[in-house]
């Protein structure tokens, strides 16, 4: 199996320990951190400092949080000053090389970590992620392997496998290495947040809370935590929550995370309230490494009426790779304002032909395909036309979406089962392909396939239902040339779906390693 693009899990390394010296203003300096109270920390670690500038200890701590609260730039600053000390630069080098990586300098990070053999977990972690970074997969697997066999007791190294196994479609894999790293290290951050991450992909919300609130229980405000929470809340439509939780990191961190600004811009755009989110958007200086945030700016701008700025902004998201339905809806509906039909009929046409294209898109696809006089406009509006007369499924397709939300797996599949059986003909695609994405999800993708199949009949180019079928049959064990192709059939329609680029990494990766 390869390991690919993994540099953004990689770099959530566990942080190094520190010696504590006999300095009062050093001792709650580590005290204050390890409460996750990072603005007492500072303030003890400047009082520290004046007192006694060679204080290696405060240099090493300011650095830590420098990391953790994502600036980069000042721990490269502070570590440099460690690499000849003895004590230190050992610790501190494998640091100096994860801040270089935030800042996408793989080469740099090589250059610290040196060319012999890793003498650390830590060290390891930081070569298998710089080589990763220089497009180097096969010696960062390389490295991967040969740093468990030297260290099978590393949560980091543990966390990049499991990253590794998820890359690769086996979350059974991620969530064993999860569970391993956590009973090593339970107080490790890393691993905890990774524990988490992997219980939210399956849908596991209960577990992931408590991951999550195992990192608060060392750090109370730490971003990553609350933003994993948020995040759940806000799935669940728990908005006001989710905005206390994000709101309390905000103020903790002094207003300077993107991610976190980011969210709170989402928050406020779905509440109505543009000019917050575009001032939230706007105190984010560049966007150009944030494409979601880049996302947010461009429906914001359309939203106020600013069409070139959102066109401009919503093309440099879909023609980056990035895939979201109300970019493209907004897109091709600016694009349509401002006498642009040819190309906003582009934008929308692969939205328009999803199975669960809802009543705006099919409308809007009225609308362009008869303007550009295309005889695919007849089967817009007859499709407008019938969903405008309402599902009697509907009512129940909602109740399977929540328990799915929910991470109730039985429950949206006992809702499913029910309706198929009600309707043994059915040609509901969304019915068909979900009941057999629910399956796969419970380990039964076998079960899916018939029913993946009459969708895919029914939708034979829509990249969703190629990707169910696709999936199924790769987790069942049948044919990998034929998953193979669906699948990527499924990412030249939607190249920037993450869970379809997932499965096509997968699938291509089990093909090399059958050879």
């Amino acid at each position: 199996m390869k390991l690919v693009n993994a540099v953004q899990i990689a770099i959530f390394f566990t942080l190094a320990g520190c010696s504590v010296d006999s300095v009062s203003e050093s001792d709650k300096a580590e005290a204050a951190f390890n409460q996750g109270d990072v603005a007492a920390a500072q303030i003890h670690i400047r009082n520290a400092l004046q007192g006694d500038a060679t204080n290696q200890a405060m240099v090493f701590l300011n650095a830590r949080i420098a990391l953790e609260a994502g600036n980069p730039e000042m721990a490269k600053t502070e570590l440099r000053k460690l690499l000849n000390d003895p004590q230190y630069a050992p610790r501190a080098a494998p640091l100096l090389a994860k801040a270089l990586l935030m800042l996408g300098q793989g080469r740099e990070a090589l250059q610290v970590l040196g060319d012999g053999k890793p003498a650390s977990d830590l060290a390891y972690a930081g070569a298998v992620s710089a080589h990763l970074l220089q497009g180097q997969s096969d010696r960062a697997n390389a490295l991967l392997d040969e740093g468990l066999a030297a260290f099978p007791k590393s949560p980091d190294l543990l966390v990049l496998d499991g990253t590794r196994a998820l890359q690769n479609g086996n979350r059974i894999l991620a969530q064993a290495q999860a569970a391993r790293a956590v009973k090593l290290a339970p107080k490790d951050i890393n691993a905890l947040l990774f524990a988490g991450r992997v219980a939210m992909l399956q849908r596991k919300l209960p577990e992931a809370m408590r991951q999550f609130d195992a990192v608060l229980a060392l750090r109370p405000q730490h971003q990553t935590a609350l933003l994993g929470k948020a995040a759940i809340a806000y799935d669940q439509g728990k908005t006001a929550e989710a905005r206390s939780m994000l709101q309390s990191a905000s103020d903790q961190l002094g207003g300077g995370s993107k991610p976190i600004n980011f969210f709170l811009a989402q928050l406020a755009f779905d509440a109505g309230d543009s000019d917050k989110a575009n001032q939230l958007l706007q105190g984010m200086s560049d966007l150009k490494d944030f494409p979601a945030a880049g996302m947010l700016a461009g429906l914001v701008a359309a939203k106020r009426g600013q069409n070139e700025q959102a066109i401009a902004l919503l093309r440099r998201f879909l023609s980056a790779g990035g895939e979201d339905g109300r970019a493209r809806f907004t897109l091709a509906s600016t694009l349509q304002k401002v006498g642009l039909s040819k190309e906003a009929w582009s934008v929308l046409q692969p939205l328009a032909d999803a199975a669960n294209a809802n009543g705006a898109t099919l409308q809007l696809a009225t609308q362009l395909t008869q303007s550009l006089s295309l005889p695919s406009f007849a089967a817009y509006q007859a499709r407008a036309a019938a969903l405008a007369q309402g599902d009697p499924l509907a009512r129940d397709m909602l109740e399977a979406d929540k328990a799915i939300r929910g991470g109730d797996w039985a429950r949206a599949e006992a809702i499913y089962a029910t309706l198929l059986r009600a309707h043994p003909a059915t040609t509901n695609i969304i019915l068909l392909n979900n009941a057999a994405s629910v399956l796969i999800e419970q380990e039964r993708a076998a079960e899916a396939i018939p029913l993946a199949r009459r969708a895919i009949a029914l939708a034979p180019k829509d990249p969703i239902v190629l990707d169910t079928l696709g999936w199924a049959l790769f987790k069942s064990g049948g044919s990998l040339a034929e998953a193979r192709s669906l699948v990527q059939k499924a990412a030249q329609t939607m190249p920037g779906n993450r869970e379809i680029s997932e499965h096509v990494l997968a699938t291509s990766n089990a093909k090399m390693t059958a050879q």
